[in-house]
């Protein structure tokens, strides 16, 4: 199957980061190659630039590395990149720039991806599935505002699903300080941390690789299940069935599965569970899905 701009006082500001105060957005690109919302050749180190491309999701995940080593691992993702995003000062930022802690930026991952591989609800469970949104300011062991996580969208489209996902994910537990809105700013991160993992890889994580391993493995994209309304949900099920599968509940023992020709049980609630024979599967609307069963 999350996203806040810190205050920054003009004196500390002028002070210990070098950077004028207030908000920058970035200028439109001007060259060809800025038109077709790719980084310029100048997009180096220190270089901000709009981007226009439609299918790109900045993700604030705590520690960049990990984050862009999740998404590159995800097919359907065409280039994943370290980065800082939406910071509150003008001046070019640098990781030790960012790390002062004062500057708002957060360390982000620029994603790009191919719509008819992956869809962004997919990237999004991936995002949600590895971070942590109840705590704010830190993911791991990492501590700081530039580990503050965040989704920040580029276009309507993009904003429409990140909203939707984010009030799921909102309501899956009483706090949540992801922050969520539009990409204000962002600076591609030095050389050295694009692809560190790769480069690394027995470097510093704090995805498990276990999980990284699982989204690799991606081959159903939950963007083509969108939840009906609850009404709809309601109409279809039983009460026992809507209250297991909506409203978190759980059957009694043994009225799902109380017979095991070998003894073993496993607990699982059953109550809306229905299987489809294989035989009869392209019958059903599921032939789609007759490939996971390849050897």
């Amino acid at each position: 199957m999350y996203r806040r701009v810190l205050p920054l006082l003009l004196t500390a500001v002028l002070l210990l980061s070098g950077c004028a105060a207030g908000q920058k957005n970035m200028p439109q690109k001007t060259d060809e190659k800025e038109m077709t919302g790719q980084p310029s050749d100048m997009s180096g180190e220190g270089s901000m630039y709009m981007d226009t491309t439609e299918n790109v999701i900045y993700l604030a995940g705590g520690c960049f590395w990990g984050m862009e080593q999740l998404m590159q691992s995800i097919p359907g993702v065409i280039d994943a990149e370290s980065g800082y995003a939406n910071g509150t000062c003008e001046a070019d930022a640098d990781y030790k720039i960012v790390c002062k802690g004062n500057t708002g930026f957060r360390e982000t991952v620029r994603v790009e991806y191919a719509p008819g591989q992956v869809s962004l609800d997919a990237l999004l469970l991936a995002y949600f599935y590895v971070i942590d949104p109840t705590v704010e300011n830190r993911q791991g062991n990492d501590r700081g505002s530039q580990y503050q996580t965040g989704v920040y969208y580029t276009n309507e489209s993009a904003k429409e699903t990140v909203e939707r996902i984010a009030e799921i994910e909102r309501g899956r537990s009483e706090k949540f300080f992801v922050e969520i809105g539009p990409l204000k700013n962002y600076y591609p991160a030095e050389e050295y941390h694009q692809n560190y993992l790769e480069k690394n890889p027995n470097g510093y994580c704090h995805i498990p690789r276990a999980e990284m391993e699982l989204f690799s493995r991606l081959r159903i994209d939950p963007g083509d299940y969108q939840k009906p309304a609850a009404e709809s949900i309601r109409d279809k099920l039983t009460a026992e069935q809507y209250r297991v599968t909506q409203e978190s509940g759980t059957e009694r023992a043994f009225t799902g599965d109380p017979e095991s020709p070998n003894g073993v049980r496993y607990c699982i609630n059953s109550a809306a569970l229905r299987f489809v024979p294989y035989a009869k599967m392209n019958a059903e609307g599921y032939g789609y899905l007759l490939y996971l069963f390849e050897k």
